[in-house]
Protein backbone atom coordinates (compact mmCIF):
# COMPACT_ATOMS: atom_id res chain seq x y z
CA UNK A 1 0.00 0.00 0.00
CA UNK A 2 2.83 2.41 0.98
CA UNK A 3 4.27 1.41 -2.50
CA UNK A 4 1.32 2.32 -4.26
CA UNK A 5 0.90 5.74 -2.58
CA UNK A 6 4.54 6.65 -3.04
CA UNK A 7 4.14 6.04 -6.70
CA UNK A 8 0.75 8.41 -7.25
CA UNK A 9 2.73 11.20 -5.23
CA UNK A 10 5.76 10.90 -7.39
CA UNK A 11 3.72 10.81 -10.73
CA UNK A 12 1.73 13.70 -9.34
CA UNK A 13 4.95 15.64 -8.86
CA UNK A 14 5.93 14.85 -12.32
CA UNK A 15 2.60 15.56 -13.97
CA UNK A 16 2.49 19.39 -11.95
CA UNK A 17 6.34 19.65 -13.04
CA UNK A 18 5.44 19.32 -16.77
CA UNK A 19 2.38 21.40 -16.67
CA UNK A 20 4.84 23.91 -15.27
CA UNK A 21 7.49 23.79 -17.74
CA UNK A 22 4.34 23.78 -20.46
CA UNK A 23 2.90 27.26 -18.90
CA UNK A 24 6.36 28.56 -18.84
CA UNK A 25 6.87 27.88 -22.66
CA UNK A 26 3.62 29.13 -22.94
CA UNK A 27 4.28 32.67 -21.35
CA UNK A 28 8.07 32.38 -23.08
CA UNK A 29 7.09 32.36 -26.29
CA UNK A 30 4.05 34.78 -25.47
CA UNK A 31 6.11 37.61 -24.11
CA UNK A 32 8.68 37.10 -27.67
CA UNK A 33 5.95 37.57 -29.52
CA UNK A 34 4.94 40.77 -28.11
CA UNK A 35 8.95 41.85 -28.07
CA UNK A 36 8.91 40.95 -31.86
CA UNK A 37 5.74 42.71 -32.33
CA UNK A 38 7.19 46.10 -30.35
CA UNK A 39 10.28 46.05 -32.33
CA UNK A 40 8.54 45.98 -35.85
CA UNK A 41 6.84 48.31 -34.90
CA UNK A 42 9.94 50.96 -33.49
CA UNK A 43 11.48 49.95 -36.67
CA UNK A 44 8.48 50.96 -38.94
CA UNK A 45 8.74 54.33 -36.96
CA UNK A 46 12.09 54.69 -37.41
CA UNK A 47 11.78 54.34 -41.49
CA UNK A 48 9.34 56.43 -41.67
CA UNK A 49 11.12 59.15 -39.55
CA UNK A 50 14.13 58.65 -41.61
CA UNK A 51 12.29 58.87 -45.18
CA UNK A 52 10.41 62.26 -43.86
CA UNK A 53 13.65 63.46 -42.74
CA UNK A 54 15.02 62.76 -45.96
CA UNK A 55 12.28 63.95 -47.74
CA UNK A 56 12.76 67.23 -45.91
CA UNK A 57 16.02 67.74 -46.60
CA UNK A 58 15.91 66.92 -49.92
CA UNK A 59 13.33 69.69 -50.48
CA UNK A 60 16.01 72.32 -48.34
CA UNK A 61 18.85 71.23 -50.65
CA UNK A 62 16.36 72.05 -53.87
CA UNK A 63 15.57 75.54 -52.11
CA UNK A 64 18.91 76.25 -51.52
CA UNK A 65 19.71 75.53 -55.07
CA UNK A 66 17.09 77.76 -56.26
CA UNK A 67 18.09 80.58 -53.97
CA UNK A 68 21.49 79.98 -55.34
CA UNK A 69 20.67 80.34 -58.74
CA UNK A 70 18.37 83.85 -58.27
CA UNK A 71 21.45 84.88 -55.92
CA UNK A 72 23.76 84.62 -58.62
CA UNK A 73 21.11 86.49 -61.45
CA UNK A 74 20.96 88.96 -59.38
CA UNK A 75 24.98 89.21 -58.76
CA UNK A 76 25.23 89.27 -62.56
CA UNK A 77 22.71 91.91 -63.40
CA UNK A 78 23.79 93.77 -60.14
CA UNK A 79 27.54 93.93 -61.74
CA UNK A 80 26.50 94.86 -64.78
CA UNK A 81 24.55 98.34 -63.44
CA UNK A 82 27.71 99.21 -61.28
CA UNK A 83 29.47 99.22 -64.64
CA UNK A 84 27.19 101.16 -66.56
CA UNK A 85 24.35 102.67 -64.68
CA UNK A 86 21.27 103.20 -66.50
CA UNK A 87 17.76 103.48 -65.02
CA UNK A 88 17.25 100.20 -67.35
CA UNK A 89 20.33 98.44 -65.77
CA UNK A 90 18.95 99.49 -62.45
CA UNK A 91 15.78 98.29 -62.96
CA UNK A 92 16.89 95.23 -64.00
CA UNK A 93 18.65 94.34 -60.97
CA UNK A 94 16.25 95.43 -58.73
CA UNK A 95 14.02 92.60 -60.58
CA UNK A 96 16.28 90.25 -59.97
CA UNK A 97 17.07 90.85 -56.21
CA UNK A 98 13.20 90.80 -55.42
CA UNK A 99 12.99 87.48 -56.64
CA UNK A 100 15.75 85.54 -53.85
CA UNK A 101 13.47 84.66 -52.08
CA UNK A 102 14.34 85.92 -48.25
CA UNK A 103 16.57 88.94 -50.20
CA UNK A 104 20.04 89.16 -49.44
CA UNK A 105 21.44 91.77 -47.81
CA UNK A 106 24.27 91.94 -49.84
CA UNK A 107 22.74 93.14 -52.97
CA UNK A 108 20.57 95.08 -51.96
CA UNK A 109 23.53 97.56 -50.19
CA UNK A 110 25.02 96.65 -53.76
CA UNK A 111 22.16 98.24 -55.46
CA UNK A 112 20.78 101.06 -53.33
CA UNK A 113 24.33 102.53 -53.62
CA UNK A 114 24.54 102.17 -57.56
CA UNK A 115 20.90 103.78 -57.53
CA UNK A 116 22.33 106.57 -55.52
CA UNK A 117 25.70 107.01 -57.79
CA UNK A 118 23.12 107.16 -60.92
CA UNK A 119 21.49 109.80 -59.53
CA UNK A 120 24.80 111.79 -58.91
CA UNK A 121 25.42 111.54 -62.23
CA UNK A 122 22.42 112.77 -63.59
CA UNK A 123 22.93 115.45 -60.95
CA UNK A 124 26.38 116.69 -62.84
CA UNK A 125 25.18 115.90 -66.12
CA UNK A 126 21.90 118.75 -65.55
CA UNK A 127 23.99 120.77 -64.29
CA UNK A 128 26.54 120.93 -67.15
CA UNK A 129 24.02 121.02 -69.39
CA UNK A 130 22.58 123.91 -67.72
CA UNK A 131 25.75 125.58 -67.67
CA UNK A 132 26.35 125.33 -71.21
CA UNK A 133 22.80 126.25 -72.29
CA UNK A 134 23.56 129.36 -69.70
CA UNK A 135 26.77 129.87 -71.81
CA UNK A 136 25.70 129.35 -75.54
CA UNK A 137 22.52 131.74 -74.50
CA UNK A 138 25.19 134.73 -73.90
CA UNK A 139 27.15 134.04 -76.86
CA UNK A 140 24.21 133.44 -79.14
CA UNK A 141 21.82 136.36 -77.92
CA UNK A 142 22.73 139.18 -80.46
CA UNK A 143 19.42 140.65 -80.04
CA UNK A 144 19.90 140.92 -76.65
CA UNK A 145 16.00 139.68 -76.45
CA UNK A 146 17.22 136.53 -73.70
CA UNK A 147 16.78 134.07 -76.27
CA UNK A 148 19.63 132.49 -77.84
CA UNK A 149 19.65 133.26 -81.84
CA UNK A 150 19.31 129.70 -82.47
CA UNK A 151 16.84 128.69 -80.20
CA UNK A 152 12.85 128.11 -81.78
CA UNK A 153 11.46 130.19 -79.30
CA UNK A 154 13.28 133.29 -80.89
CA UNK A 155 11.69 135.84 -83.01
CA UNK A 156 8.67 134.69 -81.43
CA UNK A 157 5.89 136.36 -79.58
CA UNK A 158 6.06 136.46 -75.37
CA UNK A 159 2.81 133.85 -75.71
CA UNK A 160 4.38 131.10 -78.13
CA UNK A 161 7.30 131.30 -75.49
CA UNK A 162 5.11 131.15 -72.60
CA UNK A 163 3.20 128.03 -74.14
CA UNK A 164 6.54 126.18 -75.37
CA UNK A 165 7.98 126.96 -71.44
CA UNK A 166 4.79 125.02 -70.59
CA UNK A 167 5.21 122.24 -73.08
CA UNK A 168 8.77 121.92 -71.80
CA UNK A 169 7.88 122.17 -67.95
CA UNK A 170 5.87 119.13 -68.61
CA UNK A 171 8.07 117.08 -70.74
CA UNK A 172 9.94 117.22 -67.78
CA UNK A 173 7.46 116.68 -65.33
CA UNK A 174 6.83 113.29 -67.45
CA UNK A 175 10.25 112.29 -67.29
CA UNK A 176 11.02 113.05 -64.19
CA UNK A 177 7.71 110.87 -63.26
CA UNK A 178 9.15 108.20 -65.11
CA UNK A 179 11.99 107.54 -63.56
CA UNK A 180 10.54 107.36 -60.44
CA UNK A 181 8.19 104.68 -62.00
CA UNK A 182 11.39 102.63 -62.85
CA UNK A 183 12.16 102.68 -59.02
CA UNK A 184 9.31 101.73 -57.94
CA UNK A 185 8.36 99.12 -60.56
CA UNK A 186 4.80 100.63 -61.10
CA UNK A 187 3.21 104.27 -61.82
CA UNK A 188 1.07 106.45 -59.78
CA UNK A 189 -1.83 104.33 -60.20
CA UNK A 190 -0.22 101.35 -59.11
CA UNK A 191 -0.19 99.43 -62.88
CA UNK A 192 2.97 97.62 -63.63
CA UNK A 193 5.19 99.12 -66.01
CA UNK A 194 5.79 97.38 -69.15
CA UNK A 195 9.38 95.61 -69.63
CA UNK A 196 12.48 98.31 -70.14
CA UNK A 197 9.82 101.34 -69.89
CA UNK A 198 8.72 103.80 -67.72
CA UNK A 199 5.27 103.77 -68.03
CA UNK A 200 2.48 101.20 -68.01
CA UNK A 201 0.31 99.67 -71.10
CA UNK A 202 -1.89 102.25 -72.48
CA UNK A 203 -0.67 104.99 -70.24
CA UNK A 204 1.55 107.66 -70.24
CA UNK A 205 4.23 108.00 -66.97
CA UNK A 206 1.78 109.97 -64.96
CA UNK A 207 -0.84 107.40 -64.60
CA UNK A 208 -2.91 109.14 -67.89
CA UNK A 209 -4.07 107.44 -70.88
CA UNK A 210 -1.78 108.08 -73.73
CA UNK A 211 -2.55 109.25 -77.25
CA UNK A 212 -3.90 106.33 -78.65
CA UNK A 213 -5.30 105.23 -75.54
CA UNK A 214 -7.15 109.12 -75.29
CA UNK A 215 -7.94 109.07 -78.92
CA UNK A 216 -10.56 105.96 -78.82
CA UNK A 217 -12.13 107.35 -75.74
CA UNK A 218 -12.67 110.59 -77.71
CA UNK A 219 -14.81 108.62 -80.08
CA UNK A 220 -16.86 107.82 -77.48
CA UNK A 221 -20.20 109.52 -77.86
CA UNK A 222 -21.91 110.68 -74.75
CA UNK A 223 -24.91 108.04 -75.03
CA UNK A 224 -22.50 105.46 -75.24
CA UNK A 225 -21.79 105.03 -78.86
CA UNK A 226 -18.50 104.55 -80.77
CA UNK A 227 -17.46 107.43 -83.57
CA UNK A 228 -15.71 105.73 -86.54
CA UNK A 229 -12.79 107.78 -88.83
CA UNK A 230 -15.62 108.45 -91.28
CA UNK A 231 -17.88 110.09 -88.78
CA UNK A 232 -20.41 107.18 -88.43
CA UNK A 233 -21.77 106.55 -85.29
CA UNK A 234 -22.41 103.25 -83.82
CA UNK A 235 -24.40 102.80 -81.49
CA UNK A 236 -23.73 100.71 -78.21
Amino acid sequence: MKNIVGVLLVCSALLFSACSSDKKVESTDTTSKQETKISSTDDLKKKEATKAKKQAEEAEKKKQEEISKKVLEADTAMKNAEANPTDETIATAKTAIEAISGGNADLQRRLETATANLEAIKQQAAQAQQQTAQQNQVQNDADGNGIPDDSPYNNTTPEERALGAQMEAEANAQWHQGQENIQNGVDPNGNKLLPGQDHAAGSNPDGTPDAWVQGQLDRITPDGGYRTDNGIIYPE
